[in-house]
């Protein structure tokens, strides 16, 4: 491993942001469970583990060499860390392989999150995708990015072991093949029609819902329904995501 110098210092600091990110093609994750996770389930893109509080060290020294592994004083690790309280230990890692896609999408169940900005809502629904089954999520290019530190921490880890990808819209209506649906208010009642065999359920942006380019185009639009008269006038777009999720897969 590197010394931790003021270069791998700066290193790791740009990662906090997107671009550098990809430049590098690294990201950071942090927390015990999320690190002992990783190391569990993709050992391979786990670079070093950056650990302040000593009670990690003989747990994480079972589970990958103790050259990977690097203490840290608690003043270091402020330094790195993109949370006020750090949680103890800080995992950089290489960036997953790009994901493909299969030809068709018949059998197979699909989110495609358009242009979801809140790391906390996406964090939320690949959660979600994760529990239920869901073969793969698809965010369109606005989208906040999966490897932004607040989406990895509410996620739970789930980003990493759902397939996702990146299309534009038109790339993703050509992949579609027809069988793409929406969600949104106006929508055939979900708890009274049966949920489609396979394909793409779109779920909108957090304020605009789905974007026309993409709602123009749907082969059916579905609705969960609510009663507006009590006050609030739209779900969650994960809190929809969930139960969307589950009369799909019922």
């Amino acid at each position: 491993m590197e010394p931790f110098s003021k270069a791998r210092i700066k290193l790791i600091q740009s990662l906090q942001h997107k671009k550098y990110r990809q430049k590098y093609d690294k990201f950071i994750v942090e927390g015990l469970k999320i690190t002992r996770e990783l190391i569990l389930e993709r050992l391979s893109i786990v670079e070093s583990v950056y650990i302040s509080n000593p009670d990690y060290q003989a747990i994480l020294e079972n589970l990958i060499e103790s050259d990977r592994i690097c203490q840290v004083t608690p003043q270091q690790m402020h330094q790195i860390s993109q949370m006020s309280t750090p949680p103890g230990v800080l995992a950089v890692c290489a960036l997953p392989p790009e994901i493909h896609l299969p030809e068709h999408v018949d059998d197979l169940r699909i989110f495609y999150l358009d242009s979801i900005r809140d790391p906390g809502n996406l964090g939320t629904i690949l959660r979600i995708s994760d529990w239920f089954g869901l073969d793969y999520v698809i965010l369109s290019p606005d989208c906040v990015d999966i490897f932004n530190h607040k989406v990895l921490q509410a996620s739970m880890g789930s980003a990493l072991r759902v397939k996702t990808c990146v299309l534009d819209k038109v790339e993703l209506l050509a992949f579609g093949e027809g069988k793409i649906y929406a969600c949104d208010a106006e929508g055939k009642n979900i708890f009274t029609t049966t949920p489609p065999q396979g394909g793409i359920i779109v779920l909108g942006n957090e304020s605009l819902g789905v974007s026309g380019e993409i709602a123009h185009q749907v082969k059916e639009v579905f609705a969960i329904p609510g009663d507006k008269s009590l006050g609030a006038e739209s779900l969650n777009v994960a809190s929809a995501a969930a139960i969307v999720a589950a009369w799909w897969v019922k």
